[in-house]
């Protein structure tokens, strides 16, 4: 009887590892993504030094965010359509300067869907960056 417990419990102990290593593997790439993000705020907030042009910066966010990820489009015809990017719009860039100091506030606010097919459930994760300060010029 104790072996086929220990049997037992063995059984469990590895898919439970194998559940860890399924959602491991399903939601780390998101933040390596966000890692990505993270990198094209700072360069924008280098940037931001340097113009007083918040539509370059935003433009430097998105030109650093179209080679991750993937969302989705709904072209003319209403069918939806994986596409390549964070496909990120204004309203998720929020750019705020100080009229009286140097200071600039950079955010971006975004969201991921993660698609658990063995539970059939997709789960969504928010993300926000945010780098303030005063940049260098």
């Amino acid at each position: 009887m104790q072996k086929a417990a220990k049997n037992l419990v063995t059984l469990l102990v590895l898919v439970l590892v194998a559940l860890v290593i399924y959602i491991a593997a399903k939601v780390v790439p998101f933040y390596v993504d966000n890692m990505d993000v993270e990198e094209a705020v700072s360069a924008s907030f280098t940037l931001a030094g340097q113009t007083q042009n918040d539509g370059a910066l935003r433009a430097e966010i998105r030109s650093r965010t179209t080679r991750m990820g993937t969302h989705v489009e709904t072209d003319s015809w209403g069918v939806d359509h994986v596409v390549p990017g964070l496909g990120l719009t204004d309203d998720q860039i929020d750019i705020e300067r100080s009229r009286v100091y140097d200071d600039v506030r950079i955010q971006v606010t975004y969201q991921r869907e993660v698609d658990f097919a063995l539970f059939n459930h997709t789960h969504v994760l928010e993300f926000r960056v945010v780098r303030e300060g005063v940049p260098p010029r």
